[in-house]
């Protein structure tokens, strides 16, 4: 198979090694998730080594979007990073991935995140001296800053405000960086113009900061007469980050990425992650008994899948742009498996998870004998993630397959 020749310049380059290494740790990620998922079962298969899959599957999950932010960063900052500021950031980042890994497998959680915290910042700090500002990076800095501050805080030892600490990087601090790449995509596969979509950002960025909040504050047991306001008010704002999405999807124009199919899949995993269960997760009771069960596992598997299927979408644009092609980089196959995979994987986990709060409350079962229960769930689930680390590994060839020969020029 001939590859393609393209040329680009030095910053051009270094997005593309950020998308390839989004790639390598898309792999890298289903690979741990599912070696995670099999000690669902009941015999624990993994036995000790358990924690280590759990450790690579959350940090090569991070990692892999962050990446993906950085790549997206430096498309919408231009040219105003001098000189070989870029490549310097790509390989300290890329030495930075290996030593979080590697820390990661060794069970050194918090040294990890401490470490991804002050790469970031140092990263914020120096992409401040650019000068260079818009809408879209103003909201991607602001995610990436809260993203920081967020791991900075995951060694919290009491528990609620851990929860509430881990559901704020996911449902604000990803989620605005999220924002930031489906608005800059906007008026690259739509008819809507650059000044509606910085509108628009705007409003969604408000959106999200305050349905994200309230289910973040719902993790540390809100009043009951609270809860019951907040709850309409976060199912508001996510259908109303929905319509807007919508519109755009709806004004397509001659681009034949599959960026707009992604960005629309976030956006119903925004609904329902977000907006209904958001919406249920607030209630006292109900946030009470979701605790430690497969149902609040379910809202952080939707709600970070938007910001990983933003993350893919951002990489067929990214791709073909800087390849100069107004066509697809990856197939339907992969869309339609992760679509399906990671959707009905959500509902089979959270049905465990009704199941588990009945049978801990109402049945008072050991954990093994509930395992045995849920096992029929158990084995359909795993076979859901199967389906999606699958369309993560078509995902991953299709990119590779496509790959370029890169020529780097100055001017």
């Amino acid at each position: 198979m001939t590859r393609v020749m393209i040329q680009l310049s030095p910053r051009g380059a270094v997005i593309y090694q950020y998308l390839t290494l989004t790639v390598a740790l898309l792999l890298l990620f289903a690979a741990s998730t599912l070696l995670s998922a099999l000690n669902q079962l009941p015999a624990q298969p993994l036995g000790d080594w358990a924690p280590v899959a759990d450790g690579l599957a959350a940090r090569s999950f991070t990692l892999l979007l962050l990446t993906g932010f950085l790549a997206a960063g430096l498309m919408m900052v231009g040219d105003a990073q001098p000189g070989n500021a870029p490549v310097w950031q790509r390989r300290i980042w890329l030495a930075f991935v290996a030593a979080a890994l590697a820390l990661s497998a060794l069970g050194q959680v918090p040294l990890a995140d401490g470490l991804t915290a002050v790469v970031l910042l140092a990263v914020l700090a120096r992409g401040w001296r650019s000068g260079k500002s818009s809408t879209y990076l103003r909201c991607w800095r602001i995610g990436m800053l809260l993203i920081a501050l967020s791991l900075a805080l995951q060694a919290l030892e009491h528990a609620r405000f851990a929860a509430a600490i881990a559901a704020f990087e996911v449902q604000v601090g990803f989620a605005l960086c999220s924002l930031s790449i489906v608005f800059w995509l906007i008026p690259r596969y739509s008819r809507l113009d650059r000044d509606w979509a910085q509108d628009s950002l705007r409003i969604c960025a408000v959106l999200v900061f305050l349905g994200g909040g309230l289910i973040s504050l719902g993790r540390l047991l809100m009043p009951a007469g609270l809860s019951l306001a907040a709850a309409p008010l976060i199912i508001v704002c996510y259908i109303l980050l929905a319509s807007h999405s919508a519109h755009a999807l709806r004004n397509r124009d001659e681009n034949a990425s599959l960026a707009p199919h992604w960005i629309a899949l976030a956006t119903i995993f925004w609904l329902v992650g977000g907006g209904f269960l958001g919406a249920l997760s607030v209630q006292p009771g109900i946030a009470q008994a979701m605790r430690a069960t497969d149902l609040a596992a379910a809202q952080n598997w939707l709600g970070g899948w938007v910001s990983l299927a933003v993350v893919l979408g951002f990489g067929n644009e990214a791709a073909a742009a800087l390849r100069g092609d107004n066509r697809r980089v990856t197939g339907y196959a992969p869309y339609w498996l992760l679509a399906f995979g990671v959707g009905l994987a959500s509902v089979l986990q959270a049905g465990r998870g009704v199941l588990q709060v009945y049978l801990r409350d109402v049945g008072a079962l050991e954990s093994t004998a509930e395992s045995e229960l849920l096992l029929p769930l158990t084995f359909v689930w795993l076979i859901c993630l199967l389906a999606a680390a699958a369309g993560m590994v078509i995902y991953a060839a299709g990119f590779w397959l496509r790959r370029p020969r890169i020529r780097v020029i100055d001017g």
